[in-house]
């Protein structure tokens, strides 16, 4: 019993935040990055929010110490920087897979891009904890600069190098649910501002000062998601289930992993894999067939054989809707390679391109090489299988469909990108989602894509319909609820209606208006209230 008390009274919040704010060296840096990857387990697949919770108040705890320093900048930025790390390697460590499955030559580089990776988003998240240890003070308005520091760093992360908008704060909450709901308002982006917030306010409630403006933050947090999940709830009771008609989607999905598909002489065996499943018992019923990203290890547009056995297959029946590798001559002679969506009709059982798009956002080193001279001076190549780069299309678009409403086609990470889709007199009627998520394995990537993929439903009022070889495929409606969905290593085709559209939304018209109001209010809040307590002689 002895030992059981000295437990409890070690895990008192003053005893903790007396630890937290004392961290040094090594130890420390081990200890923040311990609880900056318990911290990741708020997002999908477990969504267990309190985790992310309970590490951003110990990460205001341990600012708060690096605040009282010689050398408070500094202290602060190696703080927040290996809470950072521990988060973002927990919550993307799969990024490895991708090199373990382009081959055992990339392997041994899997663990090491993990950690790169992990470290470059860090060091945003280490300047913020560097102006908040400088800058914050010591009563709850602290909270409000540190929402304000990680909101601006996550924004930046998402933005800047191509941009990585993954694993946000509001993606902790599932999409589809009540508080999700509120991105229709002001996009994920605001939910993230408001999440910092909210599960940062226990650490001023836990604090010390006057009782009232220590429980402020944490009253003004429950009040405001108590709204938004009333509004939400309310939001989903009025979604009344609508399907565009004559629409039936047919969604082949195979468990092939990706060294099966591309292993010498296995062209032949995938395309029969993927025409056999196309092919299945209900095709006639079918109006659209949807192959994920690189279904077949080929140039579709040019392997004679699969667009053979298509007409005969689809011929006056089914369009296709494929993600494939295409290349093209240059104006210049040089040959161009893109990563492409391919609609193609079969009338009379003859193929007919209806429709291409070519990927805009590429990834690095997974499409292209950022610095090509220099990192393939150390003998670091694309992991594409096909080419050496790809070639970055002319933007996003929305494309003609025969038999259904105009899309907007994104491919694989392109959905998680904000109002990246045509918006005004060319928004689509649905989004199409083509990727190919068996890179990652059986790993939490493919379910964060899945959750990402839902909040672009719910922010631009569009239902989404998305084949990913290797992740979760389905029709996602307006507002973020899957109406279907195959599991990664399920195999077979999955046929379902198209949800149709709702009213376009808030954020759809009016973009990130809604976030920069809260921030604007927030860092008067924070100069207001800093004034208050500490005026001027």
């Amino acid at each position: 019993m002895t030992r059981v008390a000295s437990v409890v009274r070690q895990l008192r919040p003053a005893r903790l935040r007396a630890r937290l704010q004392s961290l040094d060296g090594w130890r420390g840096a081990g200890v923040l990055v311990l609880i900056g990857g318990g911290a990741a387990l708020g997002h999908a697949p477990l969504f267990f929010f309190p985790a992310t919770l309970a590490g951003l108040t110990a990460l205001v705890w341990a600012l708060d110490g690096a605040a009282r320093g010689a050398r408070p900048a500094r202290e602060g930025f190696r703080r927040a920087f290996w809470f950072g790390f521990g988060y973002f390697l927990a919550g993307a460590f799969w990024i490895a897979l991708a090199f373990w499955n382009r081959g055992l030559a990339f392997a041994p580089l899997g663990p090491p891009a993990a950690m790169l990776l992990a470290a470059g988003l860090a060091a945003f998240w280490g300047a913020a904890g560097a102006a908040q240890a400088k800058y914050a003070g010591r009563g709850p308005e602290r909270i409000l600069l540190l929402a304000v520091a990680l909101f601006l760093a996550e924004w930046l992360r998402g933005h800047l190098f191509s941009g990585f908008p993954w694993n946000l704060p509001g993606h902790v909450w599932p999409a589809g649910g009540a508080l999700s709901q509120s991105a229709a308002l002001f996009g994920v982006w605001g939910l993230s501002l408001l999440t910092l917030f909210a599960f940062m306010a226990p650490a001023a409630a836990l604090g010390r000062g006057r009782r009232l403006s220590r429980f402020a933050p944490l009253t003004a947090a429950f009040l405001i998601f108590a709204g938004l999940f009333a509004d939400g709830t309310m939001r989903l009771s009025a979604a009344e289930p609508a399907f565009q008609p004559g629409v039936r989607l047919r969604f082949v999905q195979s468990a092939l992993s990706q060294r099966e598909k591309w292993e010498p002489g296995a062209e032949d065996r995938v395309r029969e894999h993927y025409l056999q499943l196309t092919g299945e018992p209900g095709l006639d019923a079918v109006t659209h067939v949807l192959w994920p990203e690189g279904a077949l290890p080929s140039w579709l547009l040019e392997d004679g054989p699969a667009l053979n056995a298509l007409s005969g297959l689809l011929g006056d029946g089914p369009a296709l809707i494929a993600g494939t590798p295409r290349r093209t001559q240059g104006p210049d002679g040089e040959t161009l390679y893109f990563n492409s969506v391919a609609v193609l009709a079969f009338p009379g059982g003859r193929p007919r391109l209806g429709g291409l798009y070519d990927k805009v956002r590429l990834v690095p080193f997974g499409e292209f090489i950022p610095f090509a001279g220099f990192f393939r001076s150390f003998g670091i190549e694309a992991l594409s299988d096909m080419v050496d780069g790809y070639d970055a299309g002319p933007g996003a678009a929305v494309i003609d469909i025969p038999g259904a409403p105009r899309a907007a086609p994104l491919v694989c990470y392109e959905i998680a990108f904000s109002r990246f889709i045509p918006r005004g007199e060319m928004r689509p009627e649905w989004m199409i989602n083509l990727s190919n998520d068996a890179w990652f394995g059986p790993t939490a990537g493919p379910r964060q894509h899945l959750n990402i993929a839902r909040y672009r439903a719910i922010e631009e009022g569009l239902p989404v319909a998305r084949a990913a070889s290797g992740g979760v495929s389905g029709v996602i409606d307006a507002y973020g609820r899957m109406v279907m969905s195959a599991e990664p290593g399920a195999t077979g085709a999955f046929d379902a209606p198209l949800p149709a559209p709702a009213p376009s939304t808030p954020y759809a018209r009016y973009g990130d208006i809604g976030p920069l109001i809260m921030l604007l209010l927030a860092v008067f809040a924070f100069f207001t209230l800093q004034q208050s307590q500490y005026p001027k002689p």
